[in-house]
């Protein structure tokens, strides 16, 4: 590494200015590490005044009566609440149920889990079903006890909509017909 690289990385590392790194290092004889250190010393650095510690020893804390216990460390307790969230999320999408209807009857009654892999693995062919579904008087709905009547009313929007397009559809061809 050539001089120039050396203050460059230093004033970056330090937050120091270019002129404080050139002088740092002339100081130190051109070794990063010793004039990093001369910096933090004179407090030029703005390392020298955080307070945050690094250790290759294991963090411990202590509890209200002294005993000491290791902590866990970040990505264990990301994982452990990651985990959790994800456990809640398949419980909730396999005690509520996606429900095909058509004419009054119920023609499929699935867990929303299996829905969601359906659409992940086999993205392509089950939009164009669900689409399709809506164009043959197919009825959308959720059910169970995390389900808000709001989904069901936005999806019974939609499908009104679907019937409507269908509806001016079949009217324009009958009037095509007609001529």
């Amino acid at each position: 590494m050539d001089k120039l690289e050396m203050i460059e990385r230093l004033s970056a590392k330090a937050g120091v200015s270019f002129d404080e790194a050139r002088e740092a290092l002339e100081k130190s004889d051109w070794d990063l590490l010793d004039a990093l250190l001369l910096l933090q010393e004179q407090g030029a650095s703005k390392d020298s005044t955080s307070d945050e510690k690094y250790s290759t020893q294991k963090k411990q804390e202590y509890n209200w009566n002294g005993a000491r216990r290791d902590v866990k460390s970040d990505f264990s307790t990301w994982a452990g609440k990651f985990w959790a969230k994800f456990k809640e999320l398949l419980h909730k999408g396999n005690t509520n149920q996606f429900i095909v209807n058509r004419k009054g009857e119920e023609l499929i009654s699935m867990p929303i889990t299996v829905l969601v892999l359906l659409l992940i693995c086999f993205w392509p062919f089950s939009l164009i079903i669900l689409f399709a579904g809506l164009f043959l008087k197919a009825r959308y709905r959720f059910a169970g006890p995390d389900v808000s009547d709001k989904v069901n009313a936005v999806m019974g929007a939609a499908q009104d909509k679907a019937a409507s397009a269908v509806q001016v559809h079949r009217s324009s061809n009958a009037d095509k017909r007609d001529e």
